[in-house]
């Protein structure tokens, strides 16, 4: 291991606290923050993103397929679900799969259940409000993901533990999220572009007044995919692997319960 390595291995993620002013600040601010845009979430990440989620969102697919071979059937669950883009994705491949989703916005939730009435009410799956930073169970599921969800996250270390008992043995974890590039001039390219550029078509969009500001603060948060890979392996996960998505602008993290 080099020496940059160990250094992010030996300088794990801390957290705040679940009850410190950091964490709820930070969360009721997300509430508002969804609560606003979740009618008109998923259009905007179609224009302002140019749909490049959905091309990252294939990444998991291939992920869940890969964990599914030899699989008759699975529970997943939607960690910070927003409006069910990764659940119903996920649905859409997988007929067998039941899946429960939750997230901190109500209206994002509410969103979600209505997609569900519209295209998929006969599949077992579940949507509810919950703090992704609460426990979720234990050895409940099969798959658990968390899509453009885990850099807004106070508390990293403490859902990533909680997501480690909520897995049966054998389990699987998977991170999909935003972040920045790690190799200059792209890195400080896309960080301009983010802070400055991404603000125009926002402001046209009529998204909430501090959401781009929001965004480009929670990807410079976002620590980097050998930190993500260290506080998984800290937890227990095993096999843990990072990806780059799109020259680096978003990452896929997935770490292994150990078991059968």
């Amino acid at each position: 291991m080099s020496k940059a390595m160990s250094s992010v291995a030996d300088t794990p993620i801390r957290d705040p606290g679940l009850d410190s002013p950091e964490a709820r600040q930070r969360k009721r601010y997300m509430v508002k923050l969804f609560g606003f845009q979740a009618p008109k979430y998923d259009f905007h990440d179609d224009v302002i993103g140019l749909g490049i989620h959905r091309w990252w969102a294939r990444d998991i697919s291939k992920v869940v397929g890969e964990f599914m071979r030899g699989r008759s059937s699975a529970r997943m669950l939607d960690l910070a679900c927003g409006t069910g883009f990764v659940t119903f994705n996920v649905a859409k491949r997988f007929g067998n799969i039941d899946i429960d989703g939750f997230d901190i916005s109500p209206e994002m939730v509410a969103v979600a259940r209505q997609r569900q009435k519209m295209g998929f009410k006969d599949r077992n799956i579940e949507f509810w409000v919950g703090d992704a930073e609460l426990p979720c169970g234990e050895g409940r599921y099969d798959i658990v993901t968390t899509c453009f969800a885990f850099r807004n996250f106070t508390n990293k270390s403490l859902a990533t533990e909680n997501v480690f008992k909520a897995l049966k043995p054998g389990g699987v974890f998977i991170i999909q999220d935003m972040t920045k590039p790690e190799r200059q001039p792209l890195r400080a390219v896309y960080l301009f572009a983010l802070k400055y550029l991404l603000p125009i078509p926002s402001k046209i969009l009529g998204t909430e007044k501090g959401a781009a500001r929001y965004l480009y603060n929670s990807v410079q948060l976002m620590p980097r995919n050998a930190e993500i890979k260290a506080l998984l392996e800290g937890k227990g996960f095993a096999g843990v692997s990072c990806k780059g998505q799109t020259m680096g602008m978003g990452c896929i993290v997935v770490g292994n319960k150990p078991g059968v």
